[in-house]
This record gives structure tokens, C-alpha cells and sequence, in this order.
């Protein structure tokens, strides 16, 4: 059972490490210049996408997709409690320091760009057959049009 909360726990980690790194570099790089913080924001928001995806590719082809979604899901969602709560407290504010209505925007965001990306990853996989089941569908076909093993009688 611990070998099945691995990828949740590293994925939860490194969209947590990429928000955290946005945090800092909006924190450092632009501290008074709200453009330049959203484009920061965006920026690793886009980062985050683009690896929820990637993962929802790789899972998409090994996995069903229960497993996929759940384990997408679960990462997701602790990375983004993560990033809400925590991340605010690295870079020395508060999570409700803008406001609730900030606090929940980040938050449909988030959830928002991730299953987004999730839910294009799995679609483009399914498109191509290279899923779980469909594999699994074109293996059964090809052995139900194999020919059958001849008996030797002797």
C-alpha cells in the first residue's frame, strides 16, 4: 500500500516546489510590480499545467483510469492545499492576507489549470489508443483472430 502513495506524495511535492519557487521569485524579482508578479504567477501556474499533463499522459498508458484520476486527484489536491496554506507562510505573508476572495481564486485556479491539463493529457491518449484499455482491447482482438493451435495427433 506505501509503494501506491509514492507518485501521489512526489507529484504533491514537486507542484508544491513549483508553486514555492514562483512565490520566492515573485517575492524577489518583483516585490512591488503587480504585472510583473502575475506574470510570475502565470508563468508557474503554466509550469504546473504542463506537468500535470505530462504525468496524466504517462499514467493514461500504464494505468485504468480510475487509478489515474485518483492518483491525479489526490496530488493535486494536496499540492493545492499545500500551495494555498503553506506557500503563503515561506515567503513571509499570510494565506488570507489579500482577502478570502484571493485565497479562493488561487484556489480555482489551481484546481482549475490542473484538471484542465489532466483531463487533455488522458483525452489525447485516448485519441491515439495507446490507453490502459484500449491496448488491452487490441490485444484481445489479435488473439481472438489468431489462428488456433493445430493438434498433432500421433
Amino acid at each position: 500500500m506505501g509503494k501506491r502513495w509514492v507518485p501521489v506524495a512526489v507529484l504533491a511535492g514537486v507542484l508544491f516546489g513549483v508553486n514555492v519557487i514562483g512565490r520566492v521569485a515573485a517575492k524577489l524579482f518583483a516585490e512591488k510590480d503587480d504585472d510583473k508578479q502575475i506574470t510570475i504567477g502565470l508563468v508557474a501556474l503554466g509550469v504546473i499545467g504542463v506537468i500535470v499533463l505530462g504525468m496524466a499522459v504517462r499514467w493514461t498508458q500504464r494505468y485504468p483510469m480510475n487509478r489515474v484520476w485518483g492518483t491525479l486527484g489526490g496530488a493535486v489536491l494536496a499540492a493545492c492545499a499545500a500551495s494555498v496554506l503553506i506557500g503563503p507562510l515561506l515567503v513571509g505573508e499570510t494565506p488570507f492576507a489579500e482577502g478570502a476572495g484571493l485565497f479562493f481564486r488561487q484556489i480555482w485556479w489551481y484546481l482549475g489549470m490542473s484538471l484542465a491539463a489532466g483531463a487533455f493529457g488522458a483525452l489525447a491518449v485516448m485519441t491515439f489508443g495507446k490507453d490502459w484499455k484500449s491496448q488491452a482491447w487490441k490485444r484481445y482482438a489479435e488473439q481472438a483472430n489468431a489462428k488456433p493451435r493445430k493438434v498433432v495427433r500421433r
